[in-house]
């Protein structure tokens, strides 16, 4: 009731009150308009940061795998070689009764199951270029091969229900390996080797790939908060010239 009493105020009252009635009206819709571009131009600009920032967190999330594999393919190398020096301190040494196939065998098994792990993060990544360079094809076939190689020769190893070897067990294992070719043994570790270097480059690429994409991801963000602030500083400016050109033409008729 009492809202029906003002409008019916406003509607009986003088020209100059209609004037400053419609200068509000007018000034009323300018700010809801610029209030609806401005939020537009929000939304849009954050649904463009908010992909930025998303793609951002996957980068570091894949770096620790990256890091990871950095860390843990060197070693890998680092362990074989260190696996070899130590045999050859120990070979003349009575007290160590291992053969070098049997020492060398053992070094063999660590590398399939590591590398394994490896092609699995690798084939996550979409990169095919990078595979490609990198043969993960081939990395992959040839450790299924050594695989194959170093099941082979477990199986015909004596049945071990425990971690340790009586005297009758270590003989058993080197009558079984006198018949496998040391040479073989000796293929297969330099082979697997090598494609855990192989890997390690993969992954060093893979991480200069990623620091320069998270540099990119950066500064397109810095750059979209910059043009988002300024898009609504521009269209609040453009709307109040618009508004005040029109303001200036309505006086001059109503004058």
């Amino acid at each position: 009731m009492i809202r029906a009493f003002l409008l019916k105020n406003l509607l009986n009252a003088s020209r100059k009150n209609k004037k400053r009635l419609k200068f509000f009206a007018d000034v009323g819709i300018f700010l809801i308009i610029a209030a609806l571009i401005s939020s537009g131009i929000s939304i849009y600009f954050e649904n463009k940061l908010s992909k930025y920032k998303s793609e951002l967190v996957k980068l570091e999330l894949q770096e620790f795998k990256i890091q990871e594999w950095l860390t843990d393919a060197p070693s890998r190398n680092l362990n074989f070689k260190i696996g070899k020096f130590t045999f050859d301190t120990i070979e003349t040494n009575d007290a160590f009764n291992i053969s070098k196939k049997r020492f060398y065998y053992y070094l063999l098994t660590w590398y399939p199951f590591t590398i394994r792990y490896a092609i699995e993060d690798m084939e996550k990544i979409q990169n095919e270029e990078l595979k490609n360079k990198y043969q993960l094809k081939r990395i992959k076939e040839e450790n299924e091969e050594a695989l194959e190689f170093i099941y082979d020769v477990y199986e015909k190893f004596p049945p071990n229900e425990d971690e340790y070897l009586e005297a009758s067990e270590i003989e058993e294992i080197e009558e079984v390996l006198k018949k496998v070719e040391f040479t073989q043994i000796e293929n297969y570790l330099n082979m697997l080797e090598y494609n855990t270097l192989q890997i390690n480059l993969f992954f060093q690429e893979y991480n200069n790939i990623v620091d320069q994409r998270k540099e990119e991801l950066r500064n397109d963000i810095l750059r979209i908060t910059d043009v988002s602030t300024n898009a609504i500083l521009y269209a609040f400016i453009f709307q109040l010239v618009i508004f005040s050109v029109v303001q200036i033409f309505e006086l001059r008729e109503l004058s």
